[in-house]
């Protein structure tokens, strides 16, 4: 059953029965078939590495979930994210029932963003 699916997406699924450096085809597999699928040639060891491009800078996280909200909506959202911090702060102190006031009001201010809930629900 794997070789027949082997065979249909063009992967050798015996390869890995075959002892190392074995050149044989499975059955019903010609040369002219596997060319298309050999590996690219090995890069010498005196060449450079090939340079990648380096990425743009990214914006920071804050600027792309403000952006598309107008000025209540982020003041919401800003309000949300302090009593958020409020609330782990307490967390980190083990006052549970303080951090579970924080986080519901977090959660009630802004109810857009599932962290503050699922931070609710592991009180």
């Amino acid at each position: 059953m794997f070789d027949v699916l082997g065979a249909l997406m063009g992967i050798d699924i015996s390869a890995s029965t075959r002892p190392e450096g074995s050149d044989e085809l499975p059955a019903g597999v010609s040369r002219d078939q596997t060319r298309s699928f050999s590996p690219p040639p090995a890069a010498s060891s005196s060449s450079s590495k090939p340079s990648r491009p380096t990425p743009p800078p990214a914006a920071s996280k804050e600027d792309v979930e403000m952006e598309g909200l107008d000025d209540e909506e982020a003041q919401a959202k800003k309000a949300a994210e302090a009593s958020k911090k409020l609330g782990s702060e307490a967390y980190k102190m083990r006052e549970f029932g303080e951090a579970a006031k924080h986080f519901q009001q977090a959660w009630d201010t802004w109810p857009r963003d599932v962290t503050f809930l699922t931070n609710l629900g592991g009180e």
